[in-house]
């Protein structure tokens, strides 16, 4: 398992746990279960926003150093998670669009960054769909993942132009050619000369 892999299934199976301790029954444990996740938490925020200031004062939080963040998808996650990543939410949503700009394109979709606020990022899709999305929904669920994925602090993607997307089915067209002609020319010959045989064989047999 990859290691951008090995990071969205421990998010889901934190999700799972958080809300499997949600719809606890006993409040005596699920309480002090809410609390201790909250002080770990904030333990490990604490230490990540101290390690982070100690790099930024040794003076090698360049923009090679920020990229190597992003790049890493356990330290993203990390930061992300406890509001600590270098770069803001525009920038962050305005980066994940690029990304996704090629790998849409060269399904005939094109996408556009309208606007990136933690209340709504909003971008707009135009085109012709086909490739390997069958439907609206799956692009509208590509696009809301590699968002959320980048912005997680994000409340809600609206997508734009979604509903104005045409769905291209790809349908197979026979490529004829001049010895296919001549081939399909022969049977259809056969064929014709086999039933006139077989009508003047029952026409003879019926007048005797």
């Amino acid at each position: 398992m990859s290691n951008e892999s090995a990071v969205v299934a421990q998010q889901r199976r934190i999700d799972e746990l958080i809300a499997a301790l949600e719809a606890l029954d006993d409040p005596r444990a699920r309480e002090p279960a809410k609390e201790l996740l909250q002080v770990v938490l904030d333990l490990h925020t604490n230490g990540l926003a101290r390690l982070m200031e100690i790099v930024s004062e040794a003076g090698v939080m360049d923009d090679a150093m920020i990229e190597a963040f992003e790049r890493d998808a356990g330290v993203s996650a990390l930061l992300l998670l406890h509001g600590l990543h270098p770069q803001d939410l525009p920038t962050r949503v305005s980066r994940a669009v690029e990304k996704m700009r090629p790998l849409l394109g060269v399904q005939g979709i094109q996408i556009e960054l309208l606007d990136a606020a933690e209340e709504a990022v909003r971008v707009r899709v135009a085109g012709r769909l086909q490739g390997k999305h069958n439907s609206v929904g799956e692009l509208q669920q590509e696009i809301e993942r590699a968002i959320f994925e980048a912005a997680p602090e994000a409340m809600r993607v609206e997508i734009a132009g979604l509903p104005d997307v045409n769905v291209h089915e790809l349908r197979f067209v026979p490529h004829h050619t001049e010895a296919a002609d001549d081939v399909a020319k022969d049977v259809t010959n056969q064929v014709a000369n086999q039933v006139a045989n077989e009508v003047a064989s029952r026409t003879e047999a019926g007048a005797q």
